[in-house]
């Protein structure tokens, strides 16, 4: 068997032909789709990339793997020195090649992110040109389809392919946001009063500060194709457009990967599976263009899934899947589909029989984490999303919320204060999934406890941000996060800390000192 996995960074399913986006974004991911098992509820485990990509990989949590964020100890997978890969724990790669697969990547995922175990997959790696991310889809799809014409009569391989496009910022041509522009209407939602509304949510990526980082000017890099901020319908309709012309460029050169196949001659005995390391807000809790919640829109994933010789003679009403499903949950799967014996340290579970048309038992409930721009876990079920911010990063994230999803897709209502007893089972569950995989012997520490002290900076420093807030007028805003910033914990790092506090700590006794000696002595 051959298999290509289509790795699409901040593919949103809901933007999709397969899966009824109104607009008409992806006609060949809508071919595949029509042979192919389209499964209606996977999530990535973990967001945003390299937390995914490594749980993909990994069949682990990020609680167990180590990598739950994008810098600093929260991006440290736990990996033992040593000869040999883990042998109960080995990537998914590794445990493909020792089943007889030549397995290669066209993917600058390592380099972007600094995560050279990635590496550890493939038995030969390629990049499509020298960046370091955000290549067109011309250009990967130049190395992609050159590497398949070589095997093209070999048998027993997997190529791993990532596509940069619908990421920001969305540097395709201006003439495929224009084509989107004109295919049909945006969303109604958000309204011109929502829209209002949202400047009051601070935060990178949020309306007033959509470009708004620790290196950027402010204003947009590609004005062609993203507006500086979202003050009203008009700009929210060009972001919209946008990235669905990010996403339909995307799916042009995806057709040309797929007729690549058929003009070799093996479309038809070559698996393919189309999936994305996360989504993306679009106004979702006053978050524009971004990936930087535990929320429906950032982690709810397409998982589009052709296997040869299965699925093509599936009927129809066994094509779709809406069973609650992780992204590490693939691994085990593409196991069971070829044969191999699942290694023991891996913790998602297969879904083979799915693939096979066979309907299969539902999780009760799904846990998910982000821990890049802000630090939140979330238990998601087939109805309701609760939500736990643990550190709020730079953004307005509530401490706890709660959403009925099936009712409420933007997330505008939150239910806390009305489902007390729902609230509190939703946060049992969370308990429970703690206790699973970092409370009992052996587990090694939450990573995301042992870095709250530093939390989600490496994109964006609060303090300088709150700065900021107050340079533009925001002043109650910056008080705000202030306020969610304050701490009367005593910072004891159980390692050595990252940074000198010897004149912090100077400074401070000194005012403890001035203030007892300024003190009135109080008479007898």
């Amino acid at each position: 068997m051959r298999i290509i996995y289509v790795d699409v960074d901040t593919l949103r399913a809901d933007h999709t032909t397969p899966y009824g986006y109104h607009c008409f974004t992806t006609p060949h991911l809508r071919q595949l789709a029509d042979k192919s098992v389209t499964f209606d509820r996977y999530y990535c485990s973990d967001s945003p990339c390299l937390p995914s990509r490594t749980a993909l990989i990994s069949g682990q949590f990020g609680i167990t793997n180590g990598v739950i964020g994008h810098f600093g100890p929260a991006a440290q997978f736990r990996l033992d020195s040593g000869h040999g890969p883990e042998p109960d724990r080995p990537l998914l790669g590794q445990r493909l090649g020792w089943g007889g697969y030549y397995t290669a990547a066209v993917s600058v995922f390592a380099e972007r992110h600094r995560a050279y175990f990635f590496h550890g997959n493939f038995r030969e790696s390629h990049r499509a040109t020298a960046r370091f991310g955000d290549e067109p889809a011309e250009d990967v799809n130049r190395v992609a389809i050159d590497w398949i014409r070589r095997h093209a009569e070999e048998e027993d391989w997997y190529l791993h392919v990532t596509y940069w496009d619908p990421h920001t910022n969305y540097i395709q041509p201006a003439e495929w946001t224009e084509k989107m522009a004109a295919s049909g209407p945006v969303q109604e939602w958000p309204d011109e009063e929502t829209i209002a509304a949202h400047a009051e949510i601070y935060g990178p990526r949020s309306a007033l500060d959509l470009h708004y980082s620790l290196t950027g000017s402010g204003r947009s890099p590609v004005p062609h194709n993203m507006p500086d901020a979202i003050r009203s319908r008009a700009d929210f309709e060009h972001l919209i457009n946008s990235y669905d012309g990010a996403v339909h460029h995307w799916d042009h050169h995806f057709g040309r990967l797929m007729a690549a196949l058929e003009e070799l001659g093996i479309a038809e005995a070559t698996a393919v599976i189309v999936s994305a390391d996360h989504g993306e807000s679009f106004g979702e809790q006053g978050s524009y263009a971004e990936h930087g919640l535990a929320n429906e829109p950032t982690h709810r994933l397409p998982l589009i899934l052709y296997w040869p010789g299965v699925t093509d003679r599936l009927p129809a009403e066994a094509r779709r899947n809406d069973a609650l499903l992780y992204n590490i949950d693939l691994a085990p799967t593409l196991c069971d589909l070829l044969g191999m014996e699942t290694p023991a340290g891996w913790q998602g579970e297969s879904f083979a029989p799915a693939v096979h048309g066979e309907t299969i038992e539902s999780r009760p409930y799904l846990v998910l984490g982000h821990e890049a721009h802000t630090y939140q876990r979330a238990v998601c079920t087939r109805d309701h999303l609760y939500i736990r911010t643990y550190h709020p990063g730079a953004f307005r994230a509530e401490w706890e919320q709660l959403f009925h999803v099936t009712d409420d897709p933007y997330l505008t209502r939150d239910l806390l204060d009305q489902e007390p007893e729902l609230a509190a089972t939703l946060r049992s569950h969370l308990a429970e999934w703690l206790h699973e995989y970092a409370g009992r012997p052996g587990c090694l520490p939450d990573p995301m406890q042992t870095t709250l002290q530093t939390g989600p900076t490496y994109y964006n420093d609060p303090v300088r941000y709150a700065r900021h807030l107050r340079d533009t007028g925001r002043e109650h805003l910056a008080d705000d996060l202030e306020a969610r910033l304050a701490s009367l914990n005593i910072p004891a790092s159980w390692h050595a800390p990252d940074r000198p506090r010897t004149v912090e700590l100077a400074a401070r006794w000194a005012e403890l000192l001035q203030t007892r000696d300024q003190r009135p002595i109080q008479p007898n």
